[in-house]
């Protein structure tokens, strides 16, 4: 019998089901744990037969246990007995890895287990209702609409905003701006709408090609009675010129000219000047809320440009709630919500380039 909780590393990729496999995880959790995305940052813990996978994006300073299974008996024969005293050794081994993390959270599938007993015994407690996490469509692979969310904070925050989970491939910004929406006005994550309707009012007010720009989501803000301020590093479109669309690119520059116009007259407050890093930390240290652009090839691997709402700062660890994750490599709203990831790395993903490189802010007063 072991004595003390086994690390592997599990290197995402074609073979992820096969390296599992190797470890004695079950054929359901190995097909399932197999569809990890490529940017994901990946351990399997094993004690006494029992597993737990511990995931997280690579550029995130958090800490995710996202199942666990006992492992198949090989030739000794059957499964270990299930034991909390197990649980309880896995999951204090994760938190003992990464004593800096500000955070840590866990995913779960079935109310009342052991494991979940376990968690609650190592200081994780259930995040309840975090607002509208889900896609519209379920993805019969998952399982995602039965997720049940756990956090153990080192240092919580004062209050938590709701979050929502964009419901289009291309509604981040309206997304991230329903978020700032509910933070302003204090609503409680129950209240936030679960549909599309607020969301795709928010885009068609906002867009000029698939995506939306600073200037039309911060007007659409506006229009919603919210304080706002733009802030860009280069004047004209920033994001969604380069990509076919059925508007000419002299359509979209127009459109996005009617939409800065829109926003001054609305009465938002914006300049066009070099952003640091420290200016988002003063925004968000001062209460604020801020929508930044990002590329999220450095938060998932996939290239293009994205949203994410930043509601706050734990030590030199900001955090965010990404509206999107990949639901098809199994991802759960658990990563994406309440998202720490150290100031100096959310700030080099905090740029796009298409005909040159700019940043991005909307800044929200709360």
């Amino acid at each position: 019998m072991s004595t003390t909780p086994t690390s592997t590393p599990i290197r995402p990729g074609d073979n992820v089901r096969e390296q599992l496999k190797a470890l004695r995880v079950p054929d359901a959790q190995a097909e399932r744990w197999a569809a990890m995305g490529p940017a994901m940052s990946a351990t399997l813990w094993t004690f006494n037969g029992h597993a737990l996978l511990e995931a997280h994006r690579a550029t995130s300073a958090h800490r995710t246990i996202v199942d666990a299974c006992l492992l198949d008996g090989g030739d000794a024969g059957a499964r270990a007995i299930e034991s909390a005293q197990s649980w309880e050794v896995l999951i204090q081994a994760v938190l003992d890895a990464a004593p800096g993390a500000p955070l840590a959270k866990a995913a779960t599938r079935d109310e009342g287990s052991v494991f979940e007993k376990a968690l609650g015994s190592r200081g994780f407690t259930a995040a309840g209702v975090v607002g509208s996490p889900l896609s519209i469509e379920e993805d019969p692979d998952h399982g995602h609409a039965s997720v049940r969310g756990w956090v153990r904070w080192n240092a919580r925050p004062e209050a938590i905003p709701a979050y929502v989970r964009q419901k289009t491939d291309f509604t981040c910004g309206p997304a991230s701006a329903l978020m700032a929406l509910a933070h302003a006005s204090g609503g409680a994550p129950h209240e936030v709408s679960h549909g599309l309707r607020d969301e795709m009012e928010l885009w068609r007010e906002s867009t000029y090609s698939l995506g939306v720009g600073p200037y039309g989501l911060a007007a659409a803000l506006a229009r919603r009675g919210q304080s706002v301020e733009v802030v860009v590093t280069h004047e004209g479109p920033i994001v969604g010129l380069t990509r076919a669309h059925a508007a000419s690119p002299a359509v979209r520059r127009a459109i996005h000219h009617q939409h800065v116009d829109e926003a001054r007259a609305l009465g938002v407050w914006d300049r066009i000047a070099a952003l640091g890093l420290e200016d988002l930390r003063f925004a968000v240290q001062r209460g604020n809320g801020v929508i930044v652009l990002v590329d999220l090839a450095d938060l998932n691997g996939e290239q293009t440009p994205h949203w994410v709402y930043v509601w706050g700062i734990v030590g030199e660890h900001a955090l965010i709630h990404d509206p999107w994750n990949d639901e098809q490599f199994g991802e759960t709203w658990v990563e994406t919500w309440s998202e720490a990831i150290t100031l100096e790395q959310l700030w080099e993903s905090a740029q796009w380039e298409e005909e040159e490189r700019a940043r991005a802010c909307i800044i929200v007063h709360l």
